[in-house]
């Protein structure tokens, strides 16, 4: 069963590690601008200023963690931070479909795949489900935590 629980971690590491650097990957390529044209459309930070900020932040953030979670280096807080950027973007697109806006895509994934905001509230979903294992199991393989433990120290 160790082993099963062990797969299971890494799976959920490098799958949600994956969807993190995707996604960042392909709002850092474009200009900071189209982004924040997204995030304007949500009508939750109502400085431009501050949209400007989060759109050029935002992605990097992702990148990071994602990578983080990849290479199992510092992994819960890595699996912790995902989840609440997940619990973020969920709270995002529902206050938009509560407040009955339309948002021309939820800029998930940049200007490359444009889900619709229930296909994204279900992907985000599933993915704090999946980032939960990464979080429980997630440094037991092939993990820099569980490399940096068993390594000797020196005096």
């Amino acid at each position: 069963m160790e082993k099963t629980d062990s797969s299971l971690g890494l799976a959920a590491r490098i799958l949600v590690g994956l969807v993190f650097v995707a996604s960042g990957t392909l709002k850092a390529a474009a200009a900071p601008e189209e982004f924040a044209l997204v995030i304007e459309y949500y009508r939750i930070i109502p400085s431009t200023e501050v949209i400007l900020f989060v759109a050029a932040f935002l992605p990097w953030l992702e990148v990071i963690i994602g990578y983080a979670l990849i290479f199992g280096f510092l992994t819960r807080p890595a699996a912790t931070a995902a989840g609440a950027m997940l619990l973020g973007f969920i709270a995002a697109i529902g206050s938009t479909k509560l407040r009955g806006l339309e948002l021309p895509n939820c800029g998930c994934f940049g200007f490359g795949f444009h889900p619709t905001p229930s296909h994204a509230l279900m992907l985000d979903t599933l993915l704090i489900i999946v980032t939960l294992q990464a979080w429980r199991r997630g440094e037991r393989l092939l993990s820099l935590d569980l490399w940096c433990r068993q390594r000797p120290q020196s005096a």
